[in-house]
């Protein structure tokens, strides 16, 4: 898949992001104040920060944070995407991850994130790659996710990036990534609803829901 294709729907999602923020600033009447569950200053480039009043950018590994900041716009929060007990129930305008819940454990921490980001936020937005889709978005590798860990792990060996790598580094890139299908989202995500990104095949999953 292009640059150019991956480009064109992270503009598409953007513009889907945007409209939500929108509809929520106006049913509050009020810019917004957002926490960003595994964010970037730099991805918000993308989205724009018009009715957006502050953004909390929340990580798990303070190397986030020497990422560069609009000064003012966002404040970086060590925490963990699983456990968010510094924020009250519903005390967040917005709550937005993009592609980081398959990055938590297993299903059952993946479980924890989905109820935590649903509780604080009176609104929100959750994106995950489509398990569905024939090309692991993570390694770029064709059908690499549809097959048993060991096997993932040997195939990774192929790869110019990991062929250094030994059996236990090569495993443990494999094991911190859990792509989701769409009924697992349902799941997670039982009273929101879910927008599709299709390239033919489902691509990937935009979980939201509001007020």
């Amino acid at each position: 898949m292009s640059d150019l294709t991956v480009n064109r729907f992270r503009q598409a999602r953007g513009r889907l992001l945007r409209a939500q923020i929108e509809r929520m600033a106006d049913h509050l009447g009020r810019d917004l104040r957002i926490l960003d569950v595994g964010g970037r200053a730099d991805y918000w480039k993308n989205v724009g920060l018009e009715r957006i009043a502050h953004i909390d950018l929340l990580n798990y590994d303070e190397g986030e944070f020497d990422r560069t900041a609009p000064e003012g716009s966002f404040t970086n929060i060590l925490g963990d995407a699983c456990d968010l007990k510094d924020y009250a129930d519903k005390s967040v305008d917005f709550v937005h991850s993009n592609s980081v819940i398959e990055h938590v454990g297993d299903w059952g921490a993946m479980t924890r994130m989905a109820k935590e980001v649903v509780r604080v936020g009176q609104a929100g937005w959750v994106q995950t790659p489509a398990w569905e889709f024939p090309i692991e978005p993570h390694f770029r590798a064709p059908f690499l996710h549809w097959f048993g860990a060991p096997l993932r792990r040997r195939m990774l060996s192929l790869s110019k990036l990991y062929r250094q790598c030994d059996i236990a580094e090569r495993r443990i890139h494999i094991d911190r990534i859990n792509l989701l299908s769409k009924s697992e989202v349902a799941t997670l995500f039982p009273d929101c609803e879910i927008h599709v990104e299709r390239l033919v095949l489902a691509k990937s999953y935009c979980v939201h829901w509001k007020p």
